[in-house]
């Protein structure tokens, strides 16, 4: 028992003990690797009680006799070999890649060998004697249509006297999938959700693929399937925008949208008394980030601007926090009007754009900016990539990028002063929009937390954006609000690396309690 026992890795003995359970399911053999593995940990057993039956036995000293710790007793390479190990855990935490959302493990299917069984004679030599061995396997991808029709056949018995009857069960499986009832279940609702809403395939395009692979579905169906997720989510919806209301960073913008049957309606004017006949129809979109790691992504399509929509979540805030950060571009309509105390902060990319604008016009000079715009989000990369702190970072383009904005500045002003630029050219335009805006546009170096630009509520939008280009348009204000419901949840439960397909049928199938504790089934901790 004096052999010194390496650890084995936690993933190794998971798999061990998967490939273990499946050889006494099936009666498979277990390569000569695994059957070392298990000697191993069964010579690693019985020198853990060998040894543990000894009074001067330590944690330490245990530790050493399984290879968990070094045998040295000096404490210099005690602390060196702690210190080391804190080194790489804070190098692999910097170097660490976002999670990915959880992946689909593969179905495993057994094909047993019916022609010949343990310890028959040999068919090729008529010698030997089969036994055990590691069985073959490969991996294979399968396709399917999306939708696939399960007819159900239930054996039923009746009592030739009284007139009973006797069903026989369906497995868990069929019943966590939707009621008997139920034509469409869980899952087909929720490719069809997704389906529209992330992938942008509109209802009708969803029914004629259908017909085209012989399971026909027409879209006014489709929909009634999407009414039925959104009546399961709205709790959820309903709660993450009560709890946006306390984020500490915003995102926030709008896109154009079209509702048919939206008729021109009267408004208050924000910050006045008086109304206005408004007909301009939006979605616009909010990012709110609760902690660093818990993000809310939420969309209100509507006659209304963005500015209104942070209003409505802001209702919910709680006045003694403090104030929030709000990232947005210039535009008077995206600023709040409730009275909360916030940071506003602007997009730079929106500046930048202005001299991309112009570029043609223009070459000499704007490359000139443009080279020392690159250089900030060159910073801003480099923060991200070494995943710096808000600290860190904050005192990283303070030190560096501030002086670049500077520049920038400096050179418009000189050039507007000195009458090289015209004012009123598009370049003139350029400059006079970052003077005006530098305090905002120079936020993400002053106010911890701020940031650089609002590219990620633009990438949000695309989400709208394509299902508009496809879909052209929505019917009514209320197929928008379902629309803006199951789009919310699929981009918060992207932002969260969560599988958004498992999350809608879970949602569904427990939506008599989602509905009471909606806290509950929040993205980040529904599976608890």
């Amino acid at each position: 028992m004096s052999k010194t026992f390496n650890e084995l890795p936690t993933e190794e003995l998971d798999a061990l003990i998967i490939r273990v359970q499946e050889a006494i399911e099936y009666e498979l053999a277990l390569s000569p690797a695994d059957c070392q593995l298990l000697l191993d940990a069964l010579m690693t057993l019985a020198n853990v009680q060998q040894n543990i039956n000894s009074k001067d036995i330590t944690i330490l000293k245990l530790k050493k006799l399984i290879g968990m710790v070094q045998s040295s007793e000096k404490l210099k390479n005690s602390m060196s070999g702690a210190q080391s190990r804190s080194k790489k855990e804070q190098g692999n935490k910097s170097t660490k890649r976002k999670p990915s959302v959880d992946k689909v493990q593969p179905t495993l299917c057994h094909h047993k060998l019916d022609s010949l069984k343990k310890g028959m004679v040999c068919p090729e030599c008529a010698a030997g004697k089969s036994a055990k061995y590691e069985p073959a396997s490969f991996l294979r991808i399968t396709g399917q249509t999306p939708f696939v029709p399960e007819k159900h056949i239930m054996e039923r018995l009746r009592c030739n006297t009284c007139g009973s009857y006797f069903t026989a069960s369906v497995s868990d499986d069929v019943i966590q999938d939707g009621a008997s009832h139920q034509k469409y279940g869980y899952s087909a609702r929720s490719l069809i959700v997704i389906s529209k809403f992330y992938a942008g395939s509109p209802y009708y395009r969803q029914g004629s693929l259908q017909h085209l692979l012989g399971m026909p579905i027409s879209a006014s169906t489709c929909f009634d399937q999407a009414e039925h997720v959104a009546n399961s989510v709205k709790p959820v919806f309903d709660y993450l925008l009560k709890l946006s209301g306390n984020a500490v960073h915003y995102h926030l913008d709008d896109t154009t949208h079209r509702i048919l049957d939206q008729q021109p309606v009267m408004k208050k004017q924000r910050n006045s008394d008086k109304t206005k006949l408004r007909t301009g129809v939006y979605c616009s979109g909010v990012i709110a980030r609760l902690t660093e790691h818990k993000k809310v992504v939420l969309f209100e399509t509507n006659v209304g601007h963005s500015g209104e929509f942070i209003d409505s979540i802001l209702q919910h805030r709680d006045r003694t926090l403090a104030p929030p950060i709000i990232m947005s571009d210039a535009l008077a309509s995206n600023r709040p009007s409730v009275g909360v105390p916030i940071i506003h902060s602007l997009c730079n990319s929106h500046s930048r754009r202005k001299f991309m604008d112009v570029i043609t016009h223009f070459p000499d000079e704007v490359n000139d900016t443009l080279e020392k715009y690159q250089q900030i989000w060159i910073h801003d990369g480099e923060g991200k990539a070494k995943n710096w702190s808000e600290q860190e970072r904050l005192a990283f383009h303070a030190q560096h990028s501030l002086p670049v904005m500077d520049e920038i500045r400096a050179w418009g002003n000189r050039h507007l002063a000195e009458g090289s630029v015209e004012e009123n050219s598009g370049l003139g335009e350029a400059i006079r929009y970052l003077g005006k805006h530098y305090d905002g546009l120079t936020r993400f170096c002053h106010v911890l937390g701020a940031q650089l630009d609002n590219n990620l509520m633009e990438a949000e939008l695309k989400l709208i954006v394509r299902d508009r280009k496809n879909a052209m348009f929505r019917k009514t204000l209320a197929g928008a609000s379902i629309g803006d419901v199951l789009t919310s949840l699929i981009a918060t439960a992207q932002q969260n690396d969560v599988n958004i397909f498992d999350y809608f049928n879970v949602l569904q199938q427990n939506q008599q309690d989602v509905a009471q504790h909606p806290e509950n089934y929040l993205p980040w901790n529904y599976k608890r």
